[in-house]
């Protein structure tokens, strides 16, 4: 079986003969004497497409060659001419990530930064590079770079050389040759590198170029990049956010941060007052607390619309309480509750009764240690209801 695509990279349609088809639970596998299907492999994506008018869900390769796979229930006869079309969109894209790849990586690696591996997605690609960080500045420079190898639209050629001629090739990562001869890529006087993968004829179908993000992996560095189409998405992406940003904060793009700054501000002053309406409120009911224990020896409460935050401070306030106290915290005032509880110095025992009945009663999680327990329940529950259970029998 041939591969066309790595004799044609921008012929996307051809007249596929048949050479094998076999059916599996996936669907129907297609072999043809020539195909100028990619598979998916060294970090390029399948191309999609139809043949004979069928879309094929996948194009992959194995020990037998490459293959497309067609949906269950479609038929292909050994011998058979059909119609191929390669999706050229979808082509396009990753040709133009794959190219841009190339380049990124030739630069990265004049400055001694090794590219690991390289991976695609439909919408953005990325590479693993031997490096634990690389600043913000050399990425600028980087993307500099590879725009301007870009700008001079170099040409894009494929060679097959013999294993006794690689030497003579400036190749920037060397395979280990399993015999036949091995297919380059070169970029003009920039890169020559092995690849087996589908590229643009001149750097300058490439277009738009970004690095747009990067994350730690393994100790290495990963870097995310966009080409071509993609960061043409990506652009209108931002920019769609940025719009509707500008909406909500009624305000234009260049006063976002300004925007921005002041919520966090007011969010900020906000917060501070909420805390020390928090205390005021926690003082309150830390009283009421003592005095309920005084009377009933038991302090039990049910609050609605109250942050969790507030049933922990109460508690926190009365460590030295002669008596149990429970606080139940309904903060968005549905049947999703939260309590705190907290008993006197010798009575442990009594905060292991009491989380077996609120389980057993009411399907209740809780945990802790000591004298105090936090948990959860799922249901409204009543000041009657709640009482019982802290009271020893």
């Amino acid at each position: 079986m041939q591969k066309g695509y790595w004799e044609d990279g921008n012929k996307l349609q051809f007249d596929g003969i048949v050479t094998a088809a076999a059916k599996t639970e996936q669907g129907l596998v297609v072999r043809f004497e020539k195909t100028f299907f990619y598979p998916e492999s060294g970090g390029q994506l399948a191309d999609g497409g139809t043949v004979g008018g069928t879309s094929i869900l996948d194009a992959q390769q194995d020990d037998a060659g490459p293959y497309v796979l067609l949906p269950p229930g479609s038929s292909a006869d050994v011998g058979q001419h059909l119609l191929c079309i390669v999706d050229a969109e979808r082509r396009g894209r990753h040709t133009q990530l794959h190219s841009a790849q190339h380049i990124l990586s030739r630069l990265l690696d004049d400055r001694d930064i090794r590219t690991l591996s390289f991976h695609m997605t439909e919408k953005e690609a990325s590479i693993e590079v031997e490096a634990t960080a690389v600043s913000g500045s050399v990425l600028t420079e980087i993307e500099d770079a590879v725009e301007q190898a870009i700008w001079r639209c170099l040409p894009v050629e494929t060679l097959f050389v013999d294993r006794a001629d690689i030497a003579a090739y400036d190749v920037r990562k060397v395979p280990e040759l399993a015999g036949g001869p091995l297919r380059l890529v070169r970029i003009g006087d920039l890169d020559t590198n092995p690849c087996g993968g589908t590229h643009v004829a001149s750097t300058g179908e490439i277009g738009a170029f970004a690095i747009i993000r990067s994350d730690k992996v393994r100790g290495n560095t990963r870097l995310y990049f966009v080409a071509g189409r993609t960061a043409t998405a990506y652009y209108r992406q931002n920019d769609a956010v940025l719009r509707e940003i500008e909406q909500q904060l009624t305000c234009g793009l260049g006063d976002i941060l300004a925007s921005i700054a002041r919520l966090q501000q007011r969010d900020h002053d906000a917060a501070r007052q909420v805390k020390g309406l928090l205390a005021m409120a926690a003082d309150e009911l830390a009283h009421q607390a003592l005095d309920e224990i005084a009377l009933h020896g038991v302090a039990v409460m049910v609050l609605d619309g109250v942050p969790t935050e507030l049933a922990r401070m109460v508690t926190a306030k009365l460590t030295s309480a002669s008596g149990p106290l429970c606080i139940l915290v309904y903060p968005g005032g549905g049947t999703d509750g939260q309590f705190v509880c907290s008993v006197p110095i010798g009575s442990e025992a009594l905060l292991a009764t009491f989380s077996a009945r609120m389980k057993e009663t009411f399907g209740a999680k809780s945990g802790g240690a000591g004298r105090v327990i936090q948990g959860k329940v799922d249901t409204r529950m009543t000041l009657d209801q709640l009482k019982p259970l802290l009271v020893t029998e």
